[in-house]
């Protein structure tokens, strides 16, 4: 049975980037920043295309960002991706989960579906939220941390990963969503013509007015949810450089060691 699978994509910044706080203290300066594919969900689009290429159907990757996001899409249709879509919505914090999980549920409720694959969370805030706060405004079954995916039309069986390293098997009829934990596959590299076709391909925008609201803010839920204040973590400790010679470097440390109580020999 050919399967639709709709996959929901994240861009974040890069972790390796010295990060600085803005002006308000309620988030980091943003327009300085790189980004990139957030890295749980690579996994779930590699999922998503290798269950594509086994039983044959479509793959659509979503997200919900601004213009920049774009980008990451179409590296997502280089990578076996039929098509992309982009919900245009521009905050650049975006750290409600409920409201983001809405409104991608919104966008995903027209698009034909057995599976909704995202990763196990996103590397900039970690809160495993989304995918299955999307499950429930669709009204999917869900399971998390999976980290096998084998379909019997109309139900499939995955297993997912607990804590302390033990495995559980569950069997979910479809439509389901999962949310893809990170080492069940090994993601690939796009190659030159995919990646030059897909500069080409178009990429579908929604905006509220396509979903029948007036604006995202229709998708709040009853609460306000905001960042306060923001600082980074204070320094705590110092590095030693150790200088001259090996034997003096070598000195040096033993008798760092004893003073830390780390080495009482000789």
């Amino acid at each position: 049975m050919p399967l639709n699978i709709v996959v929901c994509l994240k861009q974040v910044p890069k972790p390796d980037l010295q990060f600085q706080i803005n002006a308000e203290g309620t988030d980091v300066k943003r327009e300085t920043l790189n980004y990139r594919t957030n890295g749980p969900d690579e996994y779930a689009l590699e999922e998503a295309v290798r269950l594509k290429e086994k039983h044959g159907g479509r793959v659509v990757a979503v997200t919900a960002g601004p213009k920049r996001t774009e980008q990451m899409l179409r590296e997502a249709l280089a990578k076996g991706a039929d098509e992309a879509v982009r919900v245009a919505y521009d905050e650049p914090a975006a750290f409600d989960p409920m409201k983001i999980a809405r409104i991608l549920a919104a966008a995903i409720k027209p698009i034909p579906r057995d599976l909704v694959l995202t990763g196990v969370q996103s590397d900039d805030y970690i809160n495993s939220l989304t995918g299955g706060l999307i499950a429930r405004s669709l009204g999917h079954p869900h399971t998390s941390v999976v980290t096998k995916v084998e379909v019997a039309a109309p139900s499939l069986t995955v297993t997912r990963e607990l804590e302390g390293g033990d495995v559980e098997v569950v069997q979910l009829s479809m439509p389901a969503v999962l949310t893809v934990q990170t080492g069940i596959n090994t993601p690939r590299y796009a190659p030159l013509p995919a990646i030059m076709k897909a500069a080409r391909q178009p990429i579908k925008e929604i905006t509220p007015k396509a979903l029948g609201v007036a604006s995202w803010d229709d998708f709040a839920t009853g609460y306000t949810l905001r960042v306060r204040k923001l600082s980074l973590p204070e320094a705590k400790g110092h590095a030693e450089m150790f200088t001259g010679g090996v034997a003096d470097q070598a000195k040096r440390m033993a008798q760092l060691l004893r003073e830390k109580g780390f080495y009482r020999g000789g």
